[in-house]
């Protein structure tokens, strides 16, 4: 049976950390798409018919809890994927080993075990054909206002609240907006198109979620001609926020009427 063989594509974006070496890039990674525990389930119900989606999903559970539980229970634990192991961060002054609560913190770390570093080594990088020039640009953090969350998940409706290095938008004459968009990542449409700024500064934007925004994942995308308060790009920049943002759940559930495999 053949090896199955994985492809990566990838942009390149400057590498910033290197101030006085201006031709060296940084590989981004362009993922296809995300995948939840309910879309793995369904998966691996098409391929083994036997076995229920719902069932998988609440095995599943158990053990990513039951893992949880093990590991910051001060152990450490192997999975096919993944060992986990506890530490704690930070440095301790002296032989007092008197805990700094903001430097000290329980931690657990995750380490691909040997199949996964086997799987990866079927990667094939591939080179999409586009360098982003960033100059200093990028997106830090979105924040849901309305539940305070930064994990990806939003409220329609709510507002967003965006952190980052100039990403004011503005268009090529500097006082017009240029686009911030939400993109559909199941088909690549534009869901929304944002127009109205409570916020819109070189390091934070702020504005309202659509309120009819359907459930799914989206990419936040930013095209901008800002550069400084006193300067324009002679051509727009494009910022894509790294984490999907999501509306409700995700599919892979439903119904399914196939016996429970005990």
């Amino acid at each position: 049976m053949a090896t199955k063989k994985y492809v990566w594509k990838f942009d390149l974006e400057e590498y910033l950390m290197t101030k006085d070496v201006k031709e060296d890039f940084a590989a981004k990674v362009k993922p296809i798409q995300t995948f939840y525990m309910a879309d793995v389930a369904r998966l691996i119900a098409e391929e083994r018919t036997e076995y229920r989606i719902d069932t998988i999903v609440n095995i599943t559970k158990l053990v990513e809890t039951k893992i949880r539980q093990l590991a910051c229970g001060n152990n450490i634990v192997i999975t096919d994927n993944v060992q986990y192991g506890p530490a704690i961060t930070g440095l301790f002054l002296g032989k007092t080993g008197l805990v700094d609560p903001a430097k000290n913190k329980a931690v657990i770390n995750m380490n691909p075990t040997a199949a996964m570093r086997a799987e990866t080594d079927l990667v094939a990088l591939e080179f999409s054909g586009t360098v982003r020039d960033m100059g200093g640009a990028k997106f830090g953090l979105v924040k849901d206002v309305t539940t305070g969350k930064t994990d990806g998940t939003i409220t329609p409706g709510g507002m967003l609240d965006v952190t980052g290095s100039k990403i004011r938008c503005v268009g090529a004459d500097g006082l017009s907006l240029g686009s911030l968009t939400l993109v559909n990542m199941a088909d690549k449409s534009v869901a929304a198109t944002i127009t109205v700024f409570g916020i819109n500064d070189p390091s934070r934007l702020m504005f309202n979620i659509p309120a009819d925004l359907a459930d799914g994942e989206y990419e936040l995308t930013l095209e901008t001609w800002f550069s400084t308060n006193n300067t324009q790009l002679k051509q727009s920049r494009t910022l894509t926020y790294a984490l999907p943002l999501v509306v409700g759940g995700t599919g892979g559930g439903g119904e399914d009427d196939r016996p429970v495999i005990e």
